[in-house]
């Protein structure tokens, strides 16, 4: 009999999952070939099917986020807007169209095609910058085009042409056909070529073409007095037809001018010299902008959603646009602003400087955050605060590398490069990015742009990973033709102007883009990244991406010339589509996130925002009228208040500031630093209004003008000082790597303080060190206030005494009126103590909420560091702990998150091993942590996770040991990952010395004494044993017992399950390895599935296969992506794909299945290699004296990778700086093995 239809599916599946994973390294980076798999959650997933293509479209990167992509993922569209027209394709060919705004109709007015024709898919055999080519099964075609009145229409020799007319008054005269008020009042013309006779039979009308195989149709523009007249005007135009489109465009840096040349190839199938031109409709954002010399449109005009579309008769066209400049940040001149203080602005970046990575998170949340950091870092470097400056530029670097890293196994963070649809896919992927391809230009901008960042603050950065980020630049805006991986400017519309941010144009309307300002964030990524690493190409790119897309944002989003939206309520809109617009965003149609969407991320990219304050000032009335702005009290979650605030301050900066200063407690949209807003409206306040009029021959730079007074500002990016030369004549000055403006002074200063601590009513001697000459004083500050000053070196001063807090001190180094503000020193008054006065006992037990109390007040950055800067739980409320009293838990902590941390000061009475039982509860089906702790800064514990409680309110218990110390001592609870609450937490003393930590899953399995055959699991087929070792398997294995299964008949997936006490976690033990002993072939699937549950509510695999055959082998597999899981089961298929038929090829021994952080070594020759010094403070050197080191990887004594280096050179330094003291291994692995050496910090 037959095999169900459901068992062959899931046979065929489970064959198509044997694929070898494919690493393709890219400088030090690297990514994958082969689908990684889904996470934990299911996440990560790769467009469907293949693309419906044919002809020469064949073998080409495939294009998406086109105004047709729906047409090359699904082979048919109803969606087709070409401006002025509307089509759909249907099995019999092309329904033409014209719907003025919305969704098409059901309505089928005018079909074109051929006689017969019933093809069941239409595909794309052709396409150009603007115009795609549909192809029914080889008998019809027809070409369509942005602003292109006319639809090009050719057919096999064999065929005959037909159109179907359903709607509208048909006339027929000779060759042409006209159709009035077809629908909505469209008027068409159908053109065969001359001499051409057309058959009717009822409302379909046929012809041979007079043996041709060509023909066109064109809509009349509706202004037309006489359709007829019209028409037969139009006949010269209807036999010349485009084979290709193509956009140029230059960069003259001297002028600041970006020009655009349109060029159509056309063939005049005719043969006629009357005309060799075809008719096309420019946009506003074009025809507006047209260079001097470039043909002008003095056609008809037609009507369309996206304003006039004037017709010119030419093949070319020229626009030129002017590039005004963008920033990496604003300059830091916020001093001037009279109500600004350094240390405010120095606490803010303090609240923010240890914020740690989510590590559940998607590709467009973490660009979010990464920006964060990045603008805030930007700021510390300014004021010299390289400490916390260090700090975000460490957190980035370690996560954009991991992106930018794939590693077998690894299903998060990472980038996939899926060959069907010539893209690249991060997983995890947010909103679409992976399975329909949508807002790579969003995701990636922000990747581009961390990139920058990185070179910026170490150099030499993209010399290892840059190329992978040009794998990013080229997926969403490949600007070679000649690209074999990724279409030309994929997410760019070159006729539209504009991005769009759909894969494949999935909606009714057509395709959206619904955040310009985040496109234009990427521009301006390109912008920096091609600066910062000397690429021009890039950097010309993103300038006329910028520049371009300004263009069209300013018509069709912002309707700044008040031509695109005749009858809005608002100034602005949130959504363009296809063929409508609207005020609506993906996840609410609150009109404040209307606004909001079109201004978020704001930073030095956005200043092309603020280059007209007339609208600013429409938008910011509007903003008053429309949301509750002006309202402190406004909690709504979709009034971004900063982002306003920002916007606002191009207009009134000092009315931003007020506002700012009026609602401390608002609560922060996601991505947005309190730094960054607080920096950027008193920058502004100093400089005054952007003033768009002067541009620059250096593309890093920008004019503000505060009622005549004006500042100039300019980055140089490279190695050796530059002259910015501005069009007004001004020229500045700006050294190598730095930001300088025409208002900086020549005089710095550096203060130091005699104490970092003291004692309430204690003083500080502060110091400053001066550089620079003319130097007339210098002020001192504590805070906003100012202690005094001094006139003469040395420059000192007595703070007099301090009362408990902490006391931001700086000051002010003057030549004249103009100053620079030195560093900030914090003298911290008061101490860490007890939250009950008294440390707490250990034996004992210890609330979580109970972390100690600092005496001068809020204990951010002393007694813990909580990433929000308010309490969600309410317990302590002036703390950001969020803590919360729970009936018969005590007081807890929760909504922790990634590097936060508490501490407790406690008594432990006698040195040892003591028991922790620790009350969680985890609400989250993965569960939650790990959490660590540490002793006077020594990490003291293995990372503790915590298994699904059922619910946020279900309180369990963990149980763990940890060595202690006698005496009074500071703990740290230090958080890796939240989703758990942590109540209770009880010590018991439990012996001298705790036993080496035993795994709660049950691993390792030896087979001794557990597991026993009982606990074997089988299914389809195999059959799980444990018998004792015996024959050729004592060979290289001296264990008594080992487990062995045999696979006859069933499934080809036959195997066994054993379950485990608890969810794995592979947060720092990454692999699982067993041995294996086969008769099987080498070359043998060996597949290894984790399981949720049982029956299996989720699962994830892997594959390896065997390299022996009749002997014993260790294999390994790679779930070190996978993190903290919710797997309690392993289930072990041997022969994977292959009907198992009980021979002794069937039948797998195994043995000592470990969970472990890293896998096992070869040794090294003797005497190959030395470390020096060891022990070290700073860093060691590694060198060898025959063999190339090809990587290492340092691991602390939990195992955890701590850094992983790639010298390729025979001699290579370890950075100890950033390690805590302690014991270190480091596997170093040359071309003649891997070998591990104990590496000692000081």
């Amino acid at each position: 009999m037959k095999a169900p239809i459901s068992s062959l599916v899931f046979v065929l599946l489970f064959i198509i999952a044997i694929t070898a994973h494919s690493q393709v390294a890219v400088g030090n980076g690297s990514y994958t070939t082969t689908f990684p798999g889904t996470d934990s959650a299911g996440r990560n997933g790769f467009p469907s099917g293949t693309p419906f293509i044919s002809g020469t479209a064949s073998g080409k990167p495939v294009p998406t986020n086109d105004w047709w992509s729906a047409l090359i993922k699904n082979g048919s569209a109803d969606n087709l807007f070409n401006y002025p027209m509307t089509m759909k394709t249907v099995n019999q060919g092309v329904v033409v169209t014209y719907i003025p705004w919305g969704v098409i109709d059901d309505q089928q007015p005018i079909i074109v095609g051929v006689q017969g024709l019933n093809a069941s898919q239409t595909t794309v055999s052709d396409y150009s910058d603007w115009t795609v080519t549909m192809d029914w099964s080889s008998k019809f075609k027809a070409t369509s085009g942005i602003g292109m009145p006319f639809i090009y229409f050719e057919k096999e020799n064999t065929e005959v042409a037909s159109i179907t007319i359903n709607l509208g008054t048909v006339n027929v005269s000779g060759e042409m056909i006209t159709v009035t008020d077809a629908r909505n009042g469209g008027d068409f013309a159908i053109y065969a070529p001359v001499g051409s006779t057309w058959t009717q039979n009822g409302n379909t009308y046929t012809s041979t073409l007079n043996g041709n195989n060509y023909w066109s149709m064109a809509m009349i523009p509706l202004t037309a007095s006489n359709v007829n007249t019209v028409a037969n005007e139009y006949k010269k135009y209807a036999y010349v037809f485009p084979t290709n489109t193509e956009v140029a465009w230059s960069f003259n840096e001297s002028t600041s001018k970006v020009t655009t040349v349109f060029n159509t190839a056309v063939d005049v199938k005719d043969g006629s010299v009357v005309n060799t031109n075809i008719l096309q409709g420019l946009l506003p954002h074009q025809w507006d902008n047209l260079a001097s010399g470039s043909p002008v449109p003095n056609g008809y005009t037609y009507d369309s959603v996206r304003g006039d579309l004037k017709t010119l008769v030419g093949n070319s066209f020229t626009v030129e646009n002017t590039f005004k400049g963008i920033l990496p940040t604003l300059p830091y001149l916020a001093n001037y602003s009279d109500s600004f203080s350094p240390a405010d602005l120095q606490t803010k970046i303090s609240q923010i400087e240890n914020d740690a990575l989510a590590t559940w998170t998607d590709s467009y949340n973490e660009g979010q955050v990464m920006n964060r950091l990045i603008q805030t870092a930007r700021i510390a470097d300014q004021m010299g605060n390289t400490v916390a400056r260090d700090k975000m530029v460490a957190t980035i670097k370690e996560r954009l590398e991991d992106w930018l890293t794939y590693q077998s196994g690894e299903v998060a963070f990472l980038f996939y490069y899926n060959s069907n649809w010539s893209a690249m896919l991060g997983y995890p992927a947010g909103h679409g990015q992976d399975n329909n391809i949508n807002d790579h230009h969003f995701h990636w901008g922000y990747f581009i742009h961390a990139a920058a960042f990185m070179e910026q603050f170490e150099p030499g950065w993209a010399d290892q990973w840059g190329d992978m980020v040009n794998l990013l630049v080229r997926d969403a805006a490949s600007s070679n033709r000649s690209d074999t991986q990724f279409p030309f400017l994929r997410n760019f519309s070159p006729y539209a102007g504009h991005c769009w941010a759909n894969g494949f144009a999935s909606f009714p309307q057509g395709n959206d883009q619904e955040s310009t300002s985040e496109s234009m964030q990427f521009n301006s990524s390109l912008i920096h990244w091609g600066s910062i690493t000397g690429n021009d190409t890039i950097r010309d790119l993103g300038i006329y991406l910028y520049t371009t897309e300004q263009t069209a944002v300013e018509e069709y989003w912002l309707d700044m010339n008040e031509r695109i939206f005749p009858t809005s309520q608002y100034s602005l809109v949130s959504r363009v589509w296809g063929n409508s617009y609207d005020n609506g965003t993906f996840w609410t149609s609150d009109i404040a996130a209307s606004y909001g969407i079109e201004l978020y991320p704001m930073h030095g990219g956005s200043l092309y925002l603020g280059q007209n304050t007339a609208y600013v000032q429409k938008i910011w009335n509007e903003l008053k009228a429309f949301t509750g702005i002006l309202n402190p009290n406004d909690t709504n979650p979709n009034l971004w208040h900063d982002t306003i605030w920002k916007y606002l301050s191009f207009l009134d900066p000092a009315e931003a500031i007020s506002l700012y200063n009026a609602d401390p407690d608002r609560v922060l949209k996601f991505g947005v630093s309190d730094a960054q807003t607080y920096h950027w409206l008193h920058a502004m306040n100093a400089m005054g209004q952007l003033d768009a009029t002067i541009t620059a021959n250096h593309p890093i730079a920008a004019v503000f003008n505060d009622a005549g007074d004006k500042t100039y500002v300019g980055h140089n990016y490279s190695d050796t000082p530059i002259i910015i030369t501005f069009s007004d004549g001004f020229m500045l000055d700006v050294p190598a790597n730095s930001m300088a403006t025409n208002k900086d002074v020549n005089v710095s200063g550096t203060i130091t303080s005699n104490i970092s601590e003291g004692d309430e009513n204690d003083s500080a001697i502060l110091t400053v060190t001066t550089t620079g000459g003319n130097i007339t004083k210098v002020e001192f500050y504590n805070g906003n206030t100012l202690l005094g000053e001094d006139t003469t070196t040395p420059y000192n001063m007595n703070t007099g005494t301090l009362p408990f807090g902490i006391h931001n001190v700086y000051a002010k180094v003057y030549a004249g009126t103009n100053f620079n503000v030195t560093n900030i020193v914090s003298i911290q008054i008061g101490s860490q103590v007890p939250y009950s006065g008294t440390a707490s006992t250990i034996p004992g037990t210890i609330e979580a909420g109970h972390y100690d109390v600092y005496e001068g007040g809020n204990g951010q950055n002393i007694a813990y560091f909580d990433g929000s800067i308010d309490n969600q739980g309410g317990f302590r409320p002036t703390e950001y702990v969020d803590a919360k009293s729970v009936a018969g838990e005590g007081d807890t902590v929760g909504w922790l998150s990634g590097g936060e941390w508490m501490e407790y000061t406690v008594n432990v009475a006698t040195t040892g091993c003591y028991n922790l039982s620790i009350r969680y509860t985890s609400g989250n089906t993965s569960g939650g942590g790990p959490i660590y702790f540490e002793v006077d800064g020594i990490k003291i514990s293995s990372d503790i996770a915590f298994a699904y409680t059922g619910d946020w309110n279900n309180w369990s218990s963990k149980a763990t040991t940890i060595d202690l110390t006698a005496g009074i001592h500071v703990l740290r609870l230090g958080v890796s990952n939240g989703e758990v609450n942590i109540g209770r937490m009880t010590f018991s003393y439990n012996s001298n010395v705790c036993e080496p930590p035993v795994e709660n899953t049950g691993l390792p399995f030896d087979f001794e004494t557990t597991p026993v055959t009982a606990d074997f699991e089988d299914f389809d087929g195999g059959t799980g044993t444990v018998e004792a070792v015996s024959g050729p398997r004592t060979i290289g294995n001296s264990s008594a017992n080992l487990a062995k299964i045999v696979r006859n008949g069933g499934a080809v997936w036959a195997g066994s399950k054993l379950t485990l006490n608890e969810p794995l976690n592979f947060s720092t033990k990454g692999y699982i390895t067993l041995k294996i002993w086969t008769d099987a072939p080498i070359g043998t699937t060996v597949k290894m599935k984790l399981e949720q549950g049982s029956p299996a509510v989720s699962a994830y695999d892997l594959d390896r296969v065997t390299t022996k055959t009749g002997e014993w082998e260790t294999l390994s597999w790679n779930f070190s992506g996978l993190g903290i899981t919710a797997f309690d089961r392993l289930a072990f298929m041997f022969d994977f794909g292959n009907l198992g038929d009980g021979t002794a090829t069937s039948t797998f021994y195994f043995d000592d299945v470990q969970h472990v952080a890293t896998l096992s070594s070869q040794k090294f020759e003797k005497q190959q290699f030395k470390v020096f010094p060891n022990p070290t403070q700073y860093s060691w050197t590694v060198k060898t004296q025959n063999a190339n080191i090809k990587s290492i990887k340092v691991f602390d004594v939990l195992g955890k990778n701590v850094m992983s280096l790639k010298p390729n050179k025979n001699e290579a330094s370890i950075n100890a700086s950033q390690l805590i003291s302690g014991l270190y291994f480091a596997q170093i692995s040359t071309d003649s093995g891997t070998s591990s050496i104990k590496l000692i910090k000081q």
